[in-house]
């Protein structure tokens, strides 16, 4: 699943809010926004299987919520990522970070926590 930047504002609010919300509230949260296009962008957001809905009764009044977290779509994008970019192998990912070192002491430091932490789960 890909989302667009434009698609993806639409999530933002919507996983920041934490809850269900209403067209119109997404359009208070997206003042650059109209309305039509909130309907549109949810649209292709509830066909890609990223949003839930339900219709409210009036024209154009819709109450969407999140059918995938933020975290889950971070995942599955890393995937992809690492799967096109990297062949799969994170290790390819993790020295790419390291070729422009841009990694600070403290990230580098992180990183050897989680491996550790990975490693003492898999014994």
């Amino acid at each position: 699943m890909h989302i667009t930047k434009a698609e993806m504002e639409i999530m933002q609010v919507i996983w920041e809010s934490g809850r269900r919300m209403s067209t119109k509230e997404i359009a208070e949260k997206l003042p650059d926004k109209k309305t039509t296009t909130i309907l549109t962008l949810a649209g292709r957001l509830l066909e890609k299987g990223a949003l839930h809905s339900v219709k409210l009764g009036r024209a154009h009044a819709y109450e969407y919520w999140a059918a995938i977290s933020e975290q889950e779509y971070q995942k599955m994008q890393t995937q992809d990522f690492v799967r096109s970019i990297h062949k799969g192998s994170a290790k390819s990912l993790i020295s790419a970070l390291f070729q422009d070192e841009k990694l600070t002491s403290e990230d580098i430091e992180e990183l050897r926590e989680f491996i550790k932490r990975k490693a003492d789960e898999h014994d």
